[in-house]
């Protein structure tokens, strides 16, 4: 496999900020559930719920249904998953910045270590991954405009809830000579 650095630099950064947006997300998720089970589980709502014609048992159900979604889904837990990875993501990246000029050897560990992070992933929403491809592209510097992704508004819509196995995503350059 011909190794670069650019390359291997420009999939780190990638992953890196693929975390970071999922850790983000997923804390903002955990937050309004919090919210809303001690929103919910106030007396005040039973009374607003009575007021409009709802009964108690629709504020205890609504309750009911937001904490057994937070256990299921587990939005806190997930998001430390994201925070762990996306920390080894930027020690990666910090080392590689200490290398500098690498290597055939560093360029190959470099590389090893981005495929054994990849391999405790959870699965990839490629849609949020799309974004953070973008996102690299910018930050980087190392690739044209033309490399970005274009990312459709339906898809950045269902991209936090839908892994889109099979989406193509064209690129900018792609679209501009069709």
């Amino acid at each position: 496999m011909d190794l670069d650095r650019d390359t291997i630099y420009f999939n780190v950064l990638r992953n890196a900020l693929y975390h970071t947006a999922r850790r983000r997300s997923l804390e903002g998720v955990a937050r309004f559930f919090n919210f809303l089970t001690v929103l919910l589980g106030a007396a005040v709502v039973g009374d607003l719920a009575q007021v409009f014609g709802l009964g108690m048992a629709w504020a205890g159900g609504a309750v009911a249904f937001v904490g057994a979604g937070q256990l299921a889904y587990d939005p806190a837990g997930r998001a430390r998953e994201h925070q762990l990875l996306q920390r080894d993501y930027y020690r990666l990246l910090a080392e590689m910045e200490a290398q500098g000029d690498a290597d055939a050897d560093a360029l190959r560990r470099f590389n090893a270590e981005m495929i054994r992070i990849s391999g405790e992933e959870p699965p990839t929403l490629r849609g949020v991954d799309a974004k953070a491809y973008n996102d690299a592209i910018g930050a980087s510097g190392l690739f044209p405009d033309g490399e970005r992704l274009v990312i459709p508004l339906w898809v950045q819509a269902v991209s936090p809830f839908l892994t889109l196995d099979g989406y193509h995503f064209a690129k900018v350059s792609e679209r501009s000579r069709a």
